[in-house]
């Protein structure tokens, strides 16, 4: 099926409420602001209304103008064998797959090659009825690129979404890897990301993503909306070598709980683009419950970034545990250091250490820290485990070798 999408390069127009940073740091390199639109005939490919019991196999869809395969309200579908492809860089809207509102669906065994997200769960009203839950969904063994996210939760979340599993699939040259975005009030929890082998590359300024690992947030889409939560959610066994700031920042009025990070081989490259954002490596704010596991941090050497700054931040967790990471700060200049901790409360940081070029392990800063432990640690000859901004905050931590 080939839908023979049409696009037009043209100014800007309006502005994208989810990109207004990006777009700030875009004008002031001087990029061109111009992006692509879609022009002609606007649908979807293929639509599913109220199926069940469907198996989709062994077909290829290109070139669609809209989101080329859609799950509307269906329970028992199997994908199988797919091969998906919308231009990388003018696709706007072309998505691969959107599951919403369906049940008991599984993907597998297919290559999704498409400029918007590739694979996306949400859970979206239709036809006078409130939207429905999105559980028990399984995606495996697949191939996929994207100028946005490869692996996408959201953002439309007008119900819930639980009992997902992303397993086995490697995501090259795309935008961003696994995002999690809760704007509409409902809960996603009891997702499983794991065994992927991760590239990512920047994309210009209009595409959601800053070729991070990962982003999960938890906003609110209006002010009058209702709030969601995220919570429960594991990413485990991932080698990732990417060129943005992977991030997970909850709502001021509700932290995003219960996350597991483990065995995660992250390397930071450059940025492939002039409009530079990546400073952090991994960035986590507004969180309680935080497990990290042998996290692995490398930067580029030969090229770097003059905004890099710490490859583990953590500002107002709480319940926390770091085991086992390992790594520096971004350039061995600089005053950052390796781990960095605003305002936490009740954490341990263990069997942690600090590689060659940094001056210590952890420097804590904020306005408060709160039972926290540095224990186990090796840095190099010359470095100390912490730092503090304050005195007063070096009395709230224990450091024990």
């Amino acid at each position: 099926l080939d839908g023979l999408a049409q696009y037009e390069f043209a100014p800007m127009r309006g502005a994208d409420p989810e990109i207004t940073r990006e777009i700030e740091i875009a004008r002031a390199a001087g990029v061109d602001m111009r992006r692509y639109y879609r022009v002609g005939v606007q649908t979807y490919m293929c639509i599913l209304n109220n199926c069940r019991h469907v198996h989709l196999r062994d077909i290829s869809i290109v070139h669609s103008p809209l989101w080329s395969i859609r799950l509307n309200d269906c329970d028992r579908v199997t994908v199988h064998g797919v091969y998906i492809y919308s231009d990388v860089e003018k696709g706007v809207n072309a998505d691969g797959i959107d599951i919403v509102s369906s049940r008991n669906v599984t993907i597998s065994d297919s290559i999704i090659e498409t400029a918007d997200d590739a694979i996306v769960l949400k859970a979206i009203a239709r036809d006078g009825q409130p939207a429905r839950p999105v559980e028990n969904v399984t995606v495996t063994n697949c191939v996929l690129t994207s100028s946005s996210t490869a692996l996408m939760i959201g953002t439309e979340t007008q119900a819930d979404i639980r009992h997902v599993l992303f397993n086995n699939c490697v995501i090259r040259n795309s935008n961003k890897g696994f995002g999690i975005n809760v704007q509409d009030g409902a809960v996603v929890s009891d997702v499983i990301v794991s065994n992927l082998t991760v590239e990512t590359a920047r994309r210009h300024w209009n595409w959601w993503g800053s070729a991070e690992l990962c982003k999960l947030v938890l906003k609110k889409r209006t002010p009058a909306s209702k709030l969601g939560a995220i919570r429960d959610i594991t990413l485990a066994n991932v080698i990732a070598r990417v060129r943005g700031t992977s991030t997970i920042v909850g709502h001021p009025e509700r932290p995003i709980e219960n996350v597991r990070l483990s065995n995660i081989n992250l390397t930071m490259l450059p940025e492939n683009a002039p409009d530079k954002r990546a400073d952090d490596a991994l960035f986590i704010e507004s969180a309680r419950g935080v497990q990290v596991r042998d996290l692995s941090v490398r930067w580029a050497e030969e090229e770097t970034e003059p905004k890099w700054r710490s490859a583990l931040v953590l500002r107002k967790v709480s319940d926390f545990d770091v085991d086992g990471f390992k790594g520096r700060q971004g350039l061995p200049s600089s005053n950052a250091a390796p781990i960095l901790v605003e305002d936490v409360d009740r954490g341990v940081i263990r069997n942690s250490e600090a590689t060659e070029g940094s001056r210590r392990l952890v420097h804590v800063g904020g306005v408060a820290a709160r039972d926290v432990t540095v224990s186990g640690s090796r840095v190099p000859s010359g470095a100390v485990v912490a730092t503090f901004e304050r005195s007063d905050l070096g009395r709230r931590v224990r450091v024990r070798d």
